[in-house]
């Protein structure tokens, strides 16, 4: 897994959420901002934080390393 070969780097999965997008024919429950929002805040994790893990609606949901 790149997140144990690589500990310099910080990888993680961020879900941005059911977004009301074309490709959901606009039913999504987030606006795209909303889901956008999430994957943000995931890319923006500090240095030296965690790593290997999923997130939605930033939040850390499992770990894989």
């Amino acid at each position: 897994m790149l997140a144990a070969k690589q500990p310099a780097l910080r990888v993680n999965c961020a879900h941005p959420g059911y977004v009301k997008t074309d490709i959901t024919l606009h039913s999504g429950l987030l606006a795209p901002e909303e889901g956008a929002s999430n994957v943000v805040k995931v890319a923006l994790l500090p240095d030296g934080g965690v790593t290997g893990a999923f997130f939605e609606e930033g939040n850390e949901l499992a770990s894989f390393v």
